[in-house]
């Protein structure tokens, strides 16, 4: 991988973590609309976003989890550069 390649690797973890923080921020607030709001009456509904905060939870933990799998590749990628001396001295860490 160039290493402009390694900054688009970068550039992607970094719009995935922003991703990961924005599902986290509205899991919450689906959550306190239809728990401490109290402005949701019929059971139906409620069951229902009940279960859209319980898929948004898992939404969150698999944006977590490409995180962490970007990273290794981006870690890879790297030490392979590095053992052939692909990079110069300056990092991009």
């Amino acid at each position: 991988m160039t290493r402009d390649g390694l900054n688009t690797l970068k550039e992607i973890e970094r719009k995935v973590c922003d991703l990961r923080e924005k599902v986290g921020n509205m899991k919450t607030r689906i959550y306190d609309f239809y728990t401490m709001e109290e402005d949701v009456l019929d059971l139906d509904a409620h069951g229902h976003l009940s279960d859209v905060d319980e898929v948004m939870g898992i939404a969150e933990m698999n944006l977590f989890y490409v995180v962490r799998t970007l990273q290794k590749a981006y870690k890879a990628e790297r030490e392979l550069m590095d053992t052939y001396g692909l990079l110069n001295d300056e990092s991009d860490e």
